[in-house]
């Protein structure tokens, strides 16, 4: 199973991805989503997605831009 995590400010963003992905792929993917200001190291950690889709022109403050010492 696929753990996805979708990071995005505009909620109808992550409402419409988060449908679409449990709707074709329910069986093979779990879904968690945040708000920029919910995405932190520990949140990363605890859930370790494989796939993150993010908003790439979120605020600067707001961006998870940090190493996980983990990952290395």
């Amino acid at each position: 199973m696929y753990k996805i995590m979708l990071a995005d400010d505009e909620g109808i963003v992550i409402d419409s991805l988060k449908f679409i992905i449990e709707k074709e792929f329910k069986d093979i993917c779990e879904v968690q989503y945040a708000k920029p200001e919910e995405v932190s190291s520990n949140w990363r950690r605890s859930f370790r997605p494989d796939i993150a889709v993010m908003d790439i022109q979120m605020d600067q403050r707001h961006r998870c831009h940090e190493r996980d010492p983990q990952d290395q």
